[in-house]
């Protein structure tokens, strides 16, 4: 699923808005439940979206800058490229907001609209916004996923190893989860079963501390028919140092977006912008509040020093992305942390540039 060129890989997801913070110094797994000993997070982020880069979409102004991508001054829609690349083995007719599975070959890490929504400290995304995102309910609990092809959908192995497949149902396209007739959705969301869930051979549950290679793959039981509101995301290429320290990455999903206790979770997508820190720094800004964190070559951290924006209960397994190469790209896989949008305790994800050969390994055997 990576391309050489002009793709979005993502890396993690950060917000600019209202904090989002749960517990304290206890291991948080970000998932969202009415449970209590589930605690699986999301770093949700809201930024301006309608900024049109020059030649790529480019949702969040800031990031338009920040990856020197030229952004123009209008507000309009930012637009996506398809490559209409003709498949003649077979040819049906198709709804008009349709792209058909075999028909086209759609890029990964593009958007085709933007419509406007938040995380702790994040911002409400608009509908369309983040195409790839994936709300996933496993019985009473949420997490977040990123569709990476017609058949995959990525999420944290926490969230999904444990699980009846019987009992998940993942939903793309998904904006507002209640259907409140709030938020315009000129698109219908779609459900998927799970006929087959691939957790990485690594994956080591930790309780404590962060998982190890939290990673898995659902096989959906159909193929996703992409429209705009519903596409994949770039998977990031096969190098460790992705993504490089710094980057800034937006996280998002549908998990907690205050501090109370009790029940979590928004009914509306929320997303946040979150810079990338080293381990080693990671690592003190924890011992400076007493935590001991064990970071590992397929982790890393990314948040703000002083919390306030940060992914939360109900968001593992949600992405974190980061603009490569003109596209997004899935840098991070929301994971775990302790405590939500506190300072010096920012979120720690699965480094998907590690396992992304695996990912695609999967992918390719099972085709």
């Amino acid at each position: 699923m990576m391309r050489s060129t002009s793709f979005l890989f993502l890396v993690g997801v950060f917000s600019l808005s209202h904090s989002w913070i749960v517990g304290g110094p206890h291991r948080n797994a970000r998932q969202d439940s009415t449970s209590s000993h589930f605690l699986p997070r999301l770093f949700p982020r809201v930024f301006p979206s309608g900024i049109n880069c020059s030649g790529t979409g480019c949702t969040l102004a800031i990031l338009c800058w920040l990856t020197r991508t030229g952004c123009q001054s209008t507000a309009a829609s930012t637009t996506s490229f398809i490559s209409t690349r003709q498949d003649h083995r077979r040819a049906e007719p198709i709804e008009s907001n349709d792209i058909s599975v075999n028909d086209y070959e759609v890029e990964c890490g593009v958007q085709k609209m933007v419509a406007q929504k938040r995380i702790i400290g994040g911002q409400t995304a608009s509908f369309g916004e983040l195409p790839w995102q994936a709300h996933i309910r496993i019985s009473g609990f949420q997490c977040g996923g990123v569709l990476v092809n017609h058949y995959y959908v990525a999420t944290a192995a926490h969230c999904v190893h444990r699980s009846k497949l019987s009992d998940i149902t993942i939903y793309l396209g998904e904006h507002d989860t209640k259907n409140t007739g709030r938020w315009m959705e000129p698109l219908p969301e779609e459900s998927f079963a799970v006929v087959e869930r691939i957790i990485h051979p690594r994956f080591k549950y930790m309780l404590t501390q962060p998982d190890r290679f939290d990673v898995a793959l659902l096989r959906l039981h159909r193929p996703v028919r992409y429209k705009a509101n519903i596409l994949p995301i770039c998977l990031p290429p096969d190098d460790p140092t992705f993504p490089t320290t710094m980057t800034v990455g937006i996280v998002s999903g549908w998990g907690k977006t205050t501090t109370s206790y009790g029940k979590t979770g928004t009914n509306v997508l929320q997303k946040v912008l979150v810079p990338v820190i080293p381990n080693d720094e990671c690592r003190r800004w924890h011992h400076q509040k007493h935590i001991r964190v064990e970071l590992h070559d397929e982790m890393f951290c990314a948040g703000h020093r002083n919390g306030l924006m940060d992914a939360c209960l109900g968001d593992s397994g949600g992405p974190l992305i980061v603009m490569n190469e003109g596209r997004w790209t899935l840098a991070g896989i929301t994971s775990a942390g302790f405590g939500c949008a506190v300072d010096r305790q920012p979120g720690i994800y699965h480094k998907v540039a590690t396992t992304a050969r695996w990912i695609r390994a999967q992918i390719s055997a099972r085709k």
